[in-house]
């Protein structure tokens, strides 16, 4: 049911590492062979990076925390549309275990109901106006029950009540993931798009966000082509970075 093409089909296992995109990243610049789909994964990643530099807290053996390597063909300014593509492919595939209330925190974090259950990191390397290759690094949060994050994590065993099986629930993330990337490549990007933006949180909501320490009022209306999130604030439309707009939900 799960069959995938390529993506985890060339797999490295490790009980400990301090990051799987280091590793993976490390790996790559030292090897003449790029295997398109390599995935590393941990039992225990010990300073798994989050956005803006943040701690990913994840208890060993109770997570997935893997990162997986891609050559999308894209030009650098349509890198966020990777970005789209993993959080999506994420989505269906909590969707099809049976989680309800799903959502994309801007840029790529998954929310189930008001609590934070997916992070992902992507880092893209440029070759001229070009991406070269991307690391997306995938954190999930699947039978740790207790966290000491602010954020107020949760997991699904949380959401469900039962125990997971880690590698059988890996093979159908990597599915779903794949059958997104897929996607893309086969010319559907306004399909991503506009399925990103039904899965975004706050959208068309009026919410309290942080601007140059101020508090303001503003709508969420969008994201542009690279990624910058579109709030309408005093009837004027802005766009801003991550580290240019704080959430205050």
């Amino acid at each position: 049911m799960f069959k995938r093409l390529f993506i985890g089909e060339k797999r490295i296992n490790l009980l400990e590492i301090d990051s799987t995109n280091a590793y993976l990243k490390e790996l790559i610049s030292m090897s003449d062979r790029e295997i398109e789909g390599l995935v590393v994964v941990t039992k225990n990643q010990l300073k798994g990076r989050g956005q803006q530099g943040n701690n990913w807290e994840s208890e060993n053996g109770k997570n997935l925390t893997f990162s997986v390597y891609l050559k999308p063909n894209l030009l650098a300014q349509n890198q966020f549309v990777i970005s789209k593509v993993i959080s999506l492919g994420i989505i269906d595939f909590l969707m099809d275990l049976g989680l309800k209330k799903l959502s994309i925190k801007w840029p790529n974090d998954i929310y189930c109901g008001s609590n934070k259950i997916s992070g992902i990191l992507i880092e893209n390397a440029l070759k001229g106006n070009k991406i070269y290759n991307t690391l997306a690094g995938i954190g999930l949060n699947v039978n740790q029950i207790n966290f000491y994050s602010e954020n107020n994590p949760t997991s699904i065993i949380k959401e469900l009540g039962k125990e997971q099986d880690l590698d059988e629930l890996l093979n159908q993330l990597l599915f779903f993931i794949e059958k997104r990337y897929v996607s893309l490549k086969s010319g559907k990007e306004k399909f991503i798009n506009n399925n990103y933006l039904d899965f975004l949180l706050g959208i068309n909501e009026t919410l309290n966000f942080k601007v140059d320490n101020e508090i303001v009022k503003g709508e969420i209306k969008g994201v542009s082509s690279i990624g910058k999130l579109q709030v309408k604030i005093n009837n004027q439309m802005s766009e801003f970075d991550l580290k240019e707009i704080e959430f205050l939900i």
